[in-house]
């Protein structure tokens, strides 16, 4: 009960999150908060696609671009927006409960987030970046004193190894967790379709692809794409039934 409640308060409520970006977005975004309070969802909606248009990857622009679809009965739509602001902010706890009730109702289950994904709902991957760095940078200074000072210090080495490897990996985890990398050739099935051998309409099936499925772009020829289906093989989709993650996608495969 206290479940639903809080679903039905967040899809009543105006989206109260804010850009981090300055100048004319925040102008944009003020209209669309303004045209979803005044119920027009409609207008709210291209307020905020406006903002995509221009390059914005804000997760609040995406989670209130995915309220306004959702409100405007576009409820695919609205899945792939609020799993574009997750992919961006792991840690948006507002991102996930709306994807996840939006797929509740396409009766799909919730995409799990991988492992740097859920590092991400606890430390920025820029922060985790800063740390990598300033441990990577500091371990090497204390391997390069340790070798060149009069007395040959092994711990310290040891010590400044260990810094840098850790600042390392902590820079290759937010790499790899990075959702404009780690994502930067998915896309979500928007309507279902069938997975073929051939880019052809007369080729053989090789899977049924349903609604809001996620696969990974391999490469596209005219308008087909050549997916990663979840069975472990590759096979051609209409690029038309797809919506990439992040935009751009599809135009960006080899």
């Amino acid at each position: 009960m206290v479940k639903i409640f809080l679903t039905l308060l967040l899809f009543a409520s105006v989206p109260s999150v804010f850009p981090s970006e300055p100048g004319g977005t925040a102008d944009s975004f003020e209209a669309g908060l303004t045209a979803y309070a005044e119920g027009d969802y409609e207008a709210a909606r291209r307020a905020y696609q406006q903002l995509v248009n221009e390059g914005s990857l804000d997760p609040a622009v995406f989670l209130n671009l995915g309220h306004a679809d959702y409100r405007a009965g576009r409820v695919v739509p609205a899945a792939i927006n609020y799993r574009r602001a997750l992919a961006l902010d792991p840690s948006n706890t507002a991102a996930r409960s709306s994807l996840e009730h939006v797929l509740g109702e396409l009766g799909v289950p919730a995409p799990g987030l991988g492992f740097a994904e859920i590092i991400g709902r606890y430390i920025p991957f820029d922060l985790l970046v800063l740390i990598g760095s300033l441990f990577f940078w500091a371990g090497l200074l204390l391997v390069v004193f340790a070798l060149f000072s009069a007395v040959r210090r092994r711990g310290l080495a040891f010590l400044g190894v260990l810094l840098a490897l850790l600042g390392a990996t902590a820079v290759a985890v937010s790499w790899a967790g990075d959702s404009r990398i780690a994502l930067a050739r998915t896309a979500m099935v928007i309507d279902t379709t069938e997975a073929l051998s051939a880019p052809s309409a007369n080729s053989q099936k090789l899977a049924d692809l349903a609604k809001t499925q996620v696969v990974r772009i391999i490469a596209s020829r005219d308008d087909w794409s050549l997916v990663r289906l979840p069975v472990g093989v590759d096979g051609w989709v209409k690029s038309d039934k797809l919506e990439p993650v992040f935009p751009g996608a599809l135009a960006e495969a080899p």
